[in-house]
């Protein structure tokens, strides 16, 4: 019947795929896909228009000069956010019955939840009878379309400022939530952010861990000054303290 070939996820024919493949000793693989879900409910079928993708195998071609290593959830969301570079989407941790517990997460747009995106579930894995790991997302094609079109900016003459912290909170603290603070308490000169380093061990307490993040600064009509930066750099892990229980680490 028509109702038997109506998908709630696009993830059951990537997988067939992935399967298909890895059978025939196609080891690194990347499927994307547009197409229909169906989601029964009390008003009868709804039909949703969704992107997918599924990943597998190592992050790069074999080659002489580098080490392999095989695709993570990190390489899957960088890929998600290269794609969505101008939203600000939101990824915070929660479960879902087709991924693995302590590798997914539920993808946010304006605090409305949009997709999914994780590594498929270690018995979902064994009864496809899959080699190795796959990671998949899925994504509301409806929602990320209304993207806020670029305006041009002149680029700035004057130079960009780094500094970099380190920032000790308690280990169920996420690392999204803590650069999520730092945006809103910085203010329009952060100009970037990243994440390089998570450490938890000697030195650290127990059931903590230290963020290590860079922050770019930046004023598009002017040179920062020192007693400007540092200010912002107090309000920055003042915001921490307050709202994540977090410290500066020495």
């Amino acid at each position: 019947s028509d109702m038997a070939v109506m998908r709630t996820s696009l993830w059951t024919g990537l997988l067939q795929t992935i399967a298909y493949n890895l059978n025939r000793q196609q080891g690194r693989l990347r499927l994307f896909e547009t197409g229909l879900r169906f989601i029964p409910g009390d008003d009868g079928v709804q039909q949703e228009k969704m992107l997918a993708g599924a990943i597998c195998g190592p992050v790069e071609s074999e080659q002489w000069g580098s080490t392999a290593r095989e695709v993570d959830f990190f390489d899957l969301k960088g890929d998600i956010e290269a794609l969505t570079n101008r939203l600000p989407l939101q990824f915070q941790a929660k479960t879902h019955p087709a991924l693995h517990p302590g590798q997914s997460a539920c993808i946010y747009l304006h605090d409305k939840p949009v997709g999914w995106l994780g590594l498929l579930h270690p018995s979902v894995e064994k009864k496809l009878d899959l080699p190795r790991p796959v990671l998949l997302f899925e994504l509301r094609l409806a929602e990320i379309q209304e993207r806020i079109l670029p305006v041009f900016k002149e680029i700035s003459r004057y130079p960009a400022i780094r500094r970099d912290l380190a920032i000790i909170v308690d280990e169920k603290v996420e690392a999204e939530a803590v650069l999520r603070c730092i945006r809103q308490s910085a203010g329009e000169l952060l100009q970037d952010i990243c994440l390089f380093d998570v450490y938890q061990g000697k030195g650290i307490d127990p059931g903590r861990k230290s963020l290590a993040l860079g922050l770019t600064l930046q004023h598009y009509s002017r040179t920062l000054e020192d007693k400007e930066i540092d200010g912002l750099i107090h309000r920055v892990v003042d915001a921490i303290e307050q709202k994540l229980g977090g410290t500066l680490r020495e």
